[in-house]
């Protein structure tokens, strides 16, 4: 598979809030007949086989290769209280006392913000302390995102 294909679904994914596993189908919908044609030239097809198919696979598989993986945060799915699906990355600072959460939020492939906080408790569940909080803001009406 060219390089600059692979460089190009890394650099969408990250801006899309995806990993590669979350965001190969999506990808790869996008791609025009063109694209896909010369994205899949160095991939060895069998005969018959489905080039969209092969060429989701190929880049979903970029999720178990440990150069790309730590290239990406978790991403979280929730589906909030007035039904809309987002995704969202969480990135934690751990202080003596309290946890700060920093967490970008996109809804299908546009991105919404951020939303900020800070709590206390024990820390093995910083993380969901986290993620509750942020979800519980999902939840709401307005968001109360903050400018980046």
């Amino acid at each position: 598979m060219p390089s600059d294909v692979r460089l190009q679904f890394i650099d969408w994914a990250k801006q899309h809030g995806h990993n590669p596993a979350s965001g190969a189908a999506a990808f790869v919908a996008l791609q025009s007949e063109v694209d896909l044609d010369l994205a899949t030239r160095a991939l060895q097809l069998e005969p018959g086989a489905d080039p969209r198919d092969a060429l989701r696979e190929h880049l979903a598989a970029l999720a178990r290769q440990v150069d790309v993986a730590v290239q990406f945060p978790p991403v979280y799915t929730y589906t909030a209280a007035n039904g809309l699906d987002y995704r969202y990355s969480l990135m934690l600072v751990i202080a003596e006392d309290c946890v700060e959460w920093t967490g970008r939020v996109w809804h299908d492939l546009d991105y919404q913000g951020m939303l900020t906080g800070r709590g206390q408790g024990p820390r093995a569940n910083y993380t969901q302390l986290a993620r509750m909080a942020l979800e519980h803001e999902l939840d709401q009406e307005r968001p109360r995102y903050v400018q980046a």
